[in-house]
């Protein structure tokens, strides 16, 4: 199957480019500064931004499917510059998604928990979206313009952690790398999240392209942690000493954005579409650690390159 996978350069997409490779599938990578280094992967530079740019790109490569992860993710930064947002979230969907129904892809649009308020969980996929910060509400008004231009897309709303690329920290990376320092590090009580390991995450989508699906579906892990909770668990899992992860409540960090407290997620549907039990954190967690130690990190950094230009 010939894949294209934008935003190649971070933590989904990087990774989703060795599993797809892997799979036996020609993957075409797309992302603005970081060339993709990988026998049998073609890569382009695009900025999706401009959608006469999206459009040449698929036509040019015409893949089978489309996995769209680029995104503006930090929740801080949305909150301090919406239309920056907006249009990484909202207007850069709403081209692929164009884009992909012209040369017949199909089209895979990664969304987040964060669509959702907070109010006490799990969530369905059926329950009503209310985002409470400018990062939810892209990622939404995202959901909204690929449902509308490309009625066949899967849309699929997502938590996750894992290793990334040179530069870049997931949340596990975080707590681990203070952990291996011996830093001290909070952790929040009250958000709960249901974070799913990023390389079965990989799976879980190829496989979702793989079988044509469409609509809204959540894929997470099949338990809810906080995130305190996640991050004992990590230094219990890497033999490292959890009393440096200290209980903390996020309305006294400081932060910009607010945070909703609870973004569990049912995984039913999905379950029952691909016949498969999400994994649970600890399965995860266990594999975030034998990974490593198999030199899976090496190859994310020999899969980027620093941008020649």
């Amino acid at each position: 199957m010939r894949i294209l996978i934008t935003g190649a350069s971070g933590l989904l997409g990087s990774n989703l480019v060795l599993a797809a490779s892997d799979a036996g599938h020609h993957v075409m990578a797309t992302s603005r500064t970081r060339p993709v280094q990988l026998d049998g992967v073609e890569w382009r530079e695009a900025d999706l931004i401009d959608p006469e740019g999206a459009g040449a790109l698929l036509a040019e490569m015409q893949p089978d499917g489309v996995i769209h992860c680029a995104a503006a993710t930090d929740v801080d930064q949305c909150e301090d510059d919406p239309n920056w947002a907006f249009a990484l979230n909202r207007d850069v969907a709403r081209h692929i998604a164009v884009s992909a129904r012209e040369v017949g892809s199909g089209l895979v649009h990664i969304s987040t928990d964060a669509v959702f308020d907070g109010s006490p969980g799990p969530h369905a996929e059926t329950d009503e979206a209310r985002p409470i910060n400018v990062y939810g509400e892209s990622k939404l008004a995202g959901e909204q313009a690929v449902g509308e231009v490309h009625p066949q897309a899967a849309i699929i709303r997502v938590n996750f952690y894992g290793w990334s690329p040179p530069g870049r920290y997931s949340l596990a990376e975080w707590f681990l790398e203070n952990l291996r320092q011996g830093k001290p590090r909070p952790g929040f009580t009250d958000i709960v999240i249901s974070p799913l390991f990023v390389n079965q995450l990989a799976g879980l989508l190829l496989s979702v392209l793989e079988a044509g699906l469409s609509g809204i579906y959540h894929i997470a892990s099949h338990d809810a942690i906080s995130k305190y909770e996640l991050g004992v668990r990590l230094a219990q899992a890497f033999e490292l000493d959890s009393s440096l992860i200290h209980p903390a409540n996020s309305e006294r960090a400081g932060l910009r954005a607010a945070r909703p407290k609870d973004l569990s997620l049912r995984v039913g549907k999905i379950e029952r579409v691909l016949e498969t039990r999400m994994p649970d954190t600890n399965v995860g967690i266990a594999d975030l650690r034998r990974i490593e130690h198999a030199g899976y990190r090496e190859r994310l950094e020999a899969l980027l390159l620093e941008h020649a230009g």
